[in-house]
């Protein structure tokens, strides 16, 4: 372990100004008055020397989370805190909306490969060591007397600087492949190339077939950090170079049109994202989607079966519906019969399908007109008019709002007025209402 580093509170007060820093101060100093001494950690100190902006604060401590976090909210003003007991973690939040999690420093062993650790209590030294690269592996003091300076015992700021992302000790992946995932989103946010040690590291954990044992669970939560990454297309090479494809997909697509294809699925995205920010969607499932394009249905069977992926059925069904979209909004004759396909796809398949046939203006534009104007249509009439009319609850009524959907889809009804007349010469009401 080596000794401290250099002060970094220039740096620090440069890039994130005296609130916050004082914020921290204020933490040290009743860190300090419990015997507990705290550190910053992890990806804020990482992201200090790449000069980004770190939203989440985590803070390492040498004694009881929750003490900490209760005399915090005692002593600093409008300070409030949770406690996950499970954990052992808490997070506290400023009246300013500044939050930070709080965990105690711990000691990590593996009493197998891919298995989940056994944890006990440690010390920042310890801490350090269970970290996955030596970039994520450095700390920042918070006591008062040796505030901003910086803990680096594996030379990470060096490997920042180098761009290299390097494993800590030998059997790093081999505990944890889940850190080989890990490592592929930070060499892709970052730019950022696996040493050359760790990357032997992983042919050696490839080899070991180190996936297996991994949970599906644990597999699938890294997997949709990836596959939510707005660089994913940046993504595939490395995705080629650590022949990670297989936890994906059988084999890598053939084509090298993927990362277009994945590019337009970000921009509708985007696109439905600012026509309607309220509108819930899972960004890894319209990704997941491209990806198997030309995957066989089993094969796509057989991960879900692994993954605890939600909504699976559905995504089934629109893998199955997408191939022969063109040719189905061909033969749809009225707006209605359109709407009604799209009515089967969910929005995730949506956008896919938009990305998909991008170059086809007639499926577009269908789509936005599904997702802009039908798929919230009003009812000019709804259940309880109809029932006020004459019509009984039942079945019936279902399917008489159905054809009173499909009437204003294709412009043919357009006020309550005449959707009664409507209904009037379907038969569906008698003559003598009006």
């Amino acid at each position: 372990m080596e000794a401290d580093s250099a002060n970094l509170l220039p740096l620090l007060e440069n890039q994130w100004g005296a609130a916050r820093l004082e914020h921290l101060r204020q933490i040290g100093r009743i860190a300090q008055q419990l015997g507990t001494p705290a550190y910053l950690v992890g990806g804020a100190v990482r992201d200090l020397f790449l000069k980004r902006d770190a939203p989440d604060l985590d803070v390492a401590v040498e004694g009881d989370t929750r003490a900490l976090a209760e005399a915090c909210k005692a002593q600093i003003h409008s300070t409030h805190y949770q406690f996950h007991a499970q954990f052992g973690t808490a997070i506290l939040e400023s009246s300013q909306g500044m939050a930070l999690d709080l965990a105690q420093c711990r000691l990590e062993h593996y009493p197998a490969p891919a298995a989940l650790p056994e944890v006990r209590p440690g010390n920042i030294q310890t801490d350090l060591a269970r970290r996955d690269f030596t970039v994520n592996a450095m700390a920042i003091r918070l006591n008062p007397q040796q505030f901003g300076i910086l803990l680096d015992p594996y030379d990470g700021q060096a490997d920042l600087q180098a761009g290299l992302l390097r494993t800590l000790h030998s059997r790093s992946f081999l505990d944890d492949p889940t850190r080989i995932l890990r490592g592929l989103r930070f060499a892709t946010r970052f730019q950022m190339d696996l040493a050359p040690e760790s990357h032997q590291q992983l042919k050696q954990a490839l080899q070991a077939d180190i996936f297996t044992p991994l949970s599906g669970a644990r597999l699938w939560r890294e997997l949709r950090y990836l596959l939510e990454l707005e660089a994913l297309p940046s993504a595939l090479p490395l995705l080629s170079a650590w022949k990670l494809w297989f936890l994906l997909r059988p084999k890598p697509p053939a084509s090298s049109t993927l990362p277009t294809l994945l590019q337009r699925g970000h921009e509708q995205i985007q696109w439905l994202q600012a026509q309607f920010p309220d509108e819930p969607l899972d960004v890894f499932i319209p990704m997941l989607i491209l990806i198997w394009q030309d995957v066989r249905l089993s094969d796509i069977q057989h991960c879900l079966d692994r993954w605890p992926v939600p909504d699976r059925g559905r995504l089934l069904a629109d893998l199955r519906a997408l191939p022969g979209l063109p040719e189905t909004l061909l033969k749809a004759k009225h707006p209605s019969q359109k709407a009604n396909i799209w009515q089967g796809v969910s929005v995730a398949g949506i956008l896919a399908a938009m990305a998909i046939y991008a170059d086809n203006a007639t499926i577009v534009d269908s789509a936005r007109l599904y997702l802009q104007v039908q798929k919230h249509l009003p009812s000019l009439l709804n259940g309880q008019e109809l029932q006020t009319l004459g019509l009984k609850a039942g079945p019936s009524l279902g399917k008489t709002l159905k054809l009173l959907r499909e009437a204003q889809l294709n412009g043919e009804i357009s006020n309550k007025e005449n959707a009664q007349q409507w209904l009037i010469k379907q038969g569906i009401l008698p003559p003598n209402l009006l």
